[in-house]
């Protein structure tokens, strides 16, 4: 068998998953914190072996360059070359990089999300030696269908393809993985010199079939999403994250305002937790308390180096030392409960943070401090934050709420954006996510006053000062650094090696 060449076509505009792809190729959306375009690169370096890849830019081509480089990060030879004229069709980009290739090519659509797909099968005779085979999946969503295209078989040979069909008569579809021969690269490119060249690839292809060519189907079986808008990545990252979710590592980050001996039996209820693997009780004081604390199954302390620092960067490095693939954090005034937990670790699974709010009345114990003004004004950060974001999907009634839970991927990949060192590195957070093209989602959890003799919950930050503080911050983010994009990097050896041999 000949040794393929891969192909990425790359250069669509990306409008329908707009505003996430203003500035940012939609094959750099990440699923799981991995962009799709690794994905794609290394599901054809692993299943099939395949050493050299040519990917077809255009918008924002610069970016995946910049992301790829020689491809020396992923154990590939890359090369990108430029698509001009983005009013074509796929087949055009296609078109270009067959002129580059002279080997049979594996083509991936580069907005794609497999998990579990069985590209090995492409290798099996009499598909690696067909005109030109076509991957399909079996879909339980006959909407799913109609978005991609449906096949006519006899046996594994292709009779008709139909493109965005009306009518699905089964459960299988196309998807965007082809392997094609050096015969049907040049017939493509024989259409294009000759004229105008095929209105569409899908067309194209069912033209091939119903000339009898030998067009092959392989069934990959597994998870498939394509990922066209929004709402299609959100599915992707729930199957990511879904599969073997209850194999991922929890650490609860309990953050300590002042060391007191009733923290104790706080950090009992969150260590005992079902699905918490670690509690480390970020400190800033010495306490004869942390030798109990210690004690206590699962928990860790960590105590700041450089002691008493502000609470925002206490937060950034003990999230930094926390050993989970979820972080949870907490506050010590015990107002939190560890029921709630569950709710945010199951509402992970969509999101890549979630936060609690805390003005949900029905949630929150009469006699707390989340009425009257200092609600209002809770409320009131967070429909800014609504308004300035609005194309994100930002929807929230409390953005200060410390809390939540995020995914370690997502941490790294917003912690050189945070710049606030006090409180306000909570909002600052939930903006960075939204920033980086990810999908933040927000739960009632209760909300309690725990000490009987006290009016309400005691809390030095919830003050004017900090009001304005924040606001300022909201503004200055959305109007310096407006459309934006992340910057990116390929996950690192170790998280490629969990990557290829899935969930923890």
């Amino acid at each position: 068998m000949a040794q393929w060449v891969g192909l990425i076509p790359a250069a669509g505009r990306g409008v329908r998953a707009h505003p996430y792809t203003e500035r940012l190729p939609k094959c750099l959306l990440e699923v799981d914190g991995v962009p799709l375009l690794q994905r794609n690169l290394e599901l054809m370096r692993d299943a099939l072996g395949i050493e050299e890849v040519v990917i077809v830019v255009g918008h924002e081509g610069d970016r995946i360059r910049e992301f790829v480089g020689d491809g020396s990060a992923f154990g590939l030879v890359v090369r990108c070359i430029e698509n001009d004229r983005l009013d074509r069709d796929l087949a055009w980009s296609l078109h270009l990089g067959f002129r580059e290739i002279d080997a049979p090519a594996l083509v991936l659509l580069s907005d794609e999300f497999y998990l579990d797909c069985d590209h090995r099968r492409l290798r099996d005779a009499p598909l690696a030696e067909a005109f030109l085979t076509c991957g399909l999946v079996e879909s339980d969503s006959q909407g799913q269908v109609r978005k991609n295209y449906s096949v006519v078989l006899d046996g594994d040979r292709v009779r008709r393809l139909v493109e965005k069909p009306r009518e699905v008569h089964d459960r299988w579809m196309g998807v965007g993985s082809y392997l094609v021969s050096l015969e049907a690269m040049r017939a493509l490119s024989a259409d294009f010199d000759g004229g105008r060249g095929p209105a569409d690839w899908t067309t194209w292809i069912n033209q091939q079939a119903e000339a009898q060519r030998d067009v092959r189907a392989c069934r990959l079986g597994g998870h498939y999403v394509n990922v066209n808008d929004r709402e299609a990545l959100n599915h992707a990252n729930h199957i990511a994250r879904s599969q073997g979710f209850e194999q991922r590592s929890v650490s609860v980050i309990y953050l300590v305002e002042h060391a007191a001996a009733n923290v104790l039996d706080s950090i009992r209820s969150f260590a005992s937790a079902p699905g918490v693997h670690e509690l480390l009780i970020a400190a800033r004081e010495p306490s004869p308390v942390w030798d109990a604390a210690q004690r206590i199954p699962k928990a860790r302390l960590f105590l700041h180096p450089d002691g008493f620092v502000p609470m925002g960067r206490l937060l950034k490095d003990a999230l930094d030392a926390a050993t989970g693939d979820v972080l949870v954090t907490t506050w010590s005034d015990d107002t939190f409960s560890p029921r709630d937990l569950a709710k945010l670790l199951v509402y992970l699974q969509d999101a890549d943070l979630v936060v609690g709010t805390r003005t949900t009345r029905q949630m929150v114990e009469q006699g707390s401090n989340m009425r009257g003004s200092v609600r209002a004004a809770h409320i009131a950060l967070a429909k800014l934050m609504e308004l300035l974001w609005w194309g994100f999907d930002a929807r929230f009634s409390d953005v200060c709420c410390v809390y939540r839970a995020v995914w370690r991927s997502t941490w790294t990949s917003i912690r050189d954006r945070l710049h606030s060192d006090d409180v306000e590195i909570f909002p600052e957070m939930v903006i960075e996510v939204l920033r980086a093209r990810r999908r933040v989602i927000e739960i009632p959890v209760n909300y309690f006053n725990r000490d009987p003799e006290a009016p309400g919950v005691r809390s030095e930050h919830q003050k004017p000062g900090t009001f304005f503080r924040i606001l300022a911050l909201m503004l200055r983010k959305r109007l310096r650094s407006a459309g934006t994009a992340p910057a990116l990097r390929p996950v690192e050896p170790a998280a490629q090696s969990r990557l290829a041999a899935g969930p923890r």
